[in-house]
């Protein structure tokens, strides 16, 4: 399909979608009844600065910017279900992540790189999504932190945070004391990357996860699972090749994190585990390559209804290195509406040894071995 017809299929979705009634959005995934389509989104933009950003003739200097997405992703979304009768319902959701101060579409320039799913929900049986999906330790695992999946947070400490995943079969239940168990599968987690799967493989670019939620009053908790093959685009050549006899990367993750609410004040707690390696094509043995513990505490207090602040600490071990940075946040919200807000988010890393995490993500925007402050205000919006 050219540019022109795209633009006017997507112009005539959105034209419908504003005639038809809208719903509450309560969550990715619908699970209320009735049947509605809805255009959502949400726009949020800001001021950044950071210190020892980056190095120019030996010497440290700090930047200044309007920034996207500093507290949550901007984007905008057509999200619908279909009541089918008997506890029994069909829903989709389109997403598309959109940088507020240039217009440009993120992940990677697609048109719903987001989100893009179908499936179908039963109250009995539980419920089936295919397509492309957030991964569990976005979904589920950031949501027990303070911040959520803010810039200044959980996925500066880890990117598998942020992940999404094409080509993906989730499969939920929920439970009547409190309990959910979550299970999906990736067939290929980045199509455009790595192309079309091989024939006859069944670990290219392969992603299994596996999760529990416990929800019971004030206390949440939950443990997930993560394995990723191929994580880096070595793996294409070494697939292809053979050469060394290796496939590539795995990576393997588990969770465990909680939350209790005490009153107006919500603590968080949370413990992450990574063992990176490469397996072996003929005797799959795998060899140690990477291992790490990242660990986190947090708070949000609701001090007004409409003022919250909130901070987090985190710490990540990087076993047989003494390269193990801090990280620190802390964050202002002022509620003007239920749609609209306005935030001032700090943040300050203490990298050691030559660690060069930064409030961006690792080796991004700063120093190796420097220390890094940073300060987000903005406007978030959702409609």
């Amino acid at each position: 399909m050219n540019h022109s017809y795209r633009n006017a299929a997507v112009g005539c979705c959105l034209a419908v979608c504003a005639s038809l009634p809208a719903y509450a959005l309560a969550d990715e995934t619908p699970h209320a009844g009735g049947s509605a389509v809805t255009l959502y989104g949400i726009l949020d933009s800001g001021l950044e600065y950071l210190n020892n950003a980056s190095s120019t003739n030996g010497q440290t200097h700090s930047v200044t910017r309007l920034t996207s997405g500093d507290m949550s992703g901007s984007r905008w979304g057509i999200q619908g279900r279909e009541d089918l009768g008997g506890g029994t319902r069909a829903f989709f959701l389109l997403e598309s992540g959109v940088n507020v101060n240039t217009g440009a579409s993120l992940q990677g320039g697609r048109e719903f790189g987001r989100l893009a799913y179908v499936g179908i929900a039963d109250d009995k049986l539980g419920t089936l999504v295919l397509g492309r999906q957030g991964g569990l330790f976005l979904d589920w695992v950031s949501e027990y932190n303070p911040l959520k999946n803010a810039v200044y947070a959980i996925k500066m400490q880890d990117p598998a945070f942020s992940d999404r995943l094409d080509n993906t079969v989730r499969y939920e239940k929920q439970f009547g004391f409190g309990l959910s168990a979550i299970a999906q599968y990736s067939f290929g987690y980045d199509a455009v990357t790595y192309g079309a799967q091989p024939a006859g493989d069944t670990r290219f670019a392969r992603v299994i996860e596996g999760g529990l939620r416990y929800k019971n009053g004030p206390f949440s908790a939950t443990l997930v699972y993560d394995q990723k093959n191929g994580g880096s685009t070595t793996v294409t050549a070494a697939h292809t090749t053979k050469a060394g006899g290796y496939e590539g990367d795995q990576d393997r993750r588990v969770a465990l994190a909680a939350s209790y609410k005490f009153s107006t004040v919500t603590t968080y707690a949370g413990y992450r585990y990574l063992s990176s390696h490469s397996i072996h094509l003929t005797t799959l043995d795998t060899s140690p390559h990477e291992s790490t513990s990242l660990y986190w505490l947090g708070a949000t207090w609701l001090a007004q209804p409409n003022l919250a602040f909130s901070g987090t600490a985190m710490y990540q071990d990087f076993y047989g290195s003494n390269r193990d940075p801090f990280s620190f946040q802390a964050d202002v919200d002022y509620f003007l509406s239920k749609r609209t807000d306005l935030y001032v988010n700090l943040g300050y890393v203490l990298n050691r040894n030559g660690s060069n995490l930064g409030l961006n993500g690792f080796g991004t925007d700063v120093v190796a071995g420097k220390n890094q402050f940073g300060l987000m205000a903005g406007i978030r919006h959702k409609f």
